[in-house]
């Protein structure tokens, strides 16, 4: 038998999809570039990461993307229509890792992990960042200069910035900027649950808003307290009568959203939804909304990346750094330390204390072109 060992479609452990031999094979196509993308950290930054995938296929029509993550973040990538070979980072996967050949590698977290890993793998170019042996990180070429500094500079980054992460990913990487979207995609199973959940939950109403309550315990400030969130959530049942009310989150805030919940037990309108169930079941329940409100969070990047209205809500993090696509509105907590990216925090009032329930609301109702009375 001829193999086409260099074939886009080739794996060499079962059929290709296309099921025929090799030879006089229509569907043969060999890779312009084999690019691995390194991104393992947040797992917000993974899914905004992917913002970088339709430049490079626009870049290299015929390019074969392996996206190398931590096991974690794997559902954020699955089914993706870019990726051709998706890798969970593991001592057992480290080895493969070292020995696969690429013509380009994207770094693009600035961490050890992720530095020493993209300074050990074998590849003609690399772009984005690295690791100096010293330890240090360090920018692998001269457009990932501008982030680097970012991340280094507390004025720069704080105040002088207005480029959004997004941007200056995709700069680093050498690619051309058009404003890319995220990209995350279901299946149609998973299309089918999602139309099915919806209508559960809206019924003859008019629509959904999402409320994902939580947030990284890496900072735990970036989530409003059960109070405010009580008070936010009879704000949008006064207000917008005809919109059912979901509570969204993930496993960490199973107990927060019951207690949220209990406040509305005999409001049918107000669903709270189940966040024991893996990280695709709670995108999916995002998918369900019209509306998503949140702190910076993972849970902001996934209502981003399903391209729902989201109203964001900003005081550790900074605002200019996030791109809500024109689908959106940002609320800056009204405390004169932010941004200040810090874990903890003993100020006084917290910044989470001074999100405004009516600015809230005001966004909402701009967003859905909704009359106040």
């Amino acid at each position: 038998m001829e193999y086409k060992f260099d074939c886009h479609w080739f794996t060499g452990y079962k059929p290709c999809k296309f099921k025929r031999s090799c030879s006089g094979c229509s569907e043969y196509l060999a890779p312009e570039k084999r690019i691995a993308i390194v991104s393992l950290e947040a797992m917000g930054a993974v899914l905004r990461s992917t913002c970088l995938l339709p430049p490079l296929k626009h870049k290299y029509p015929t390019a074969h993307i392996t996206w190398i993550t931590y096991a974690n973040a794997i559902p954020l990538l699955k089914d993706n229509p870019y990726i051709d070979r998706l890798l969970s980072l593991s001592h057992q996967s480290l080895a493969l890792v070292q020995y696969l050949e690429f013509d380009l590698v994207l770094g693009v977290d600035k961490s050890l992990e992720a530095g020493s890993l993209v300074e050990h793998m074998k590849a003609k170019e690399k772009l984005g960042f690295g690791l100096n042996t010293y330890g240090a990180i360090r920018p692998l070429n001269k457009e990932a200069s501008y982030q680097y500094d970012v991340g280094l500079d507390d004025n720069l980054k704080f105040y002088q910035n207005q480029k959004p992460e997004t941007q200056q990913l995709t700069e680093s990487m050498c690619l051309s900027w058009e404003r890319d979207p995220y990209v995350l995609q279901f299946n149609e199973t998973e299309k089918r649950e999602i139309v099915r959940r919806r209508q559960e939950i809206v019924g003859s109403h008019k629509g959904v808003i999402g409320y994902n309550t939580g947030c990284s315990l890496l900072y735990p400030n970036k989530k409003l307290t059960i109070e405010r969130s009580i008070e936010l959530v009879k704000a949008w049942r006064t207000k917008f009568p005809d919109y059912c009310v979901a509570l969204l989150g993930g496993k960490e805030d199973l107990e927060r959203n019951r207690q949220i919940f209990d406040a509305f037990e005999n409001d049918p309108m107000v669903v709270n939804t189940p966040t024991d169930q893996g990280l695709r079941s709670g995108m999916m329940w995002v998918d369900c909304c019209d509306l998503v409100f949140s702190g910076c969070s993972l849970g902001m990047h996934i209502a981003i990346a399903l391209k729902k209205k989201v109203i964001a809500w900003f005081g550790v993090s900074c605002s200019q750094e996030i791109d809500l696509y024109d689908r959106g509105a940002k609320i800056q907590a009204d405390v004169a330390c932010s941004p200040c990216w810090k874990k903890d925090c003993s100020n006084e009032p917290m910044c989470y204390d001074r999100v405004s329930v009516d600015a809230v609301v005001q966004a909402t109702a701009e967003l859905f072109e909704y009359k106040l009375e």
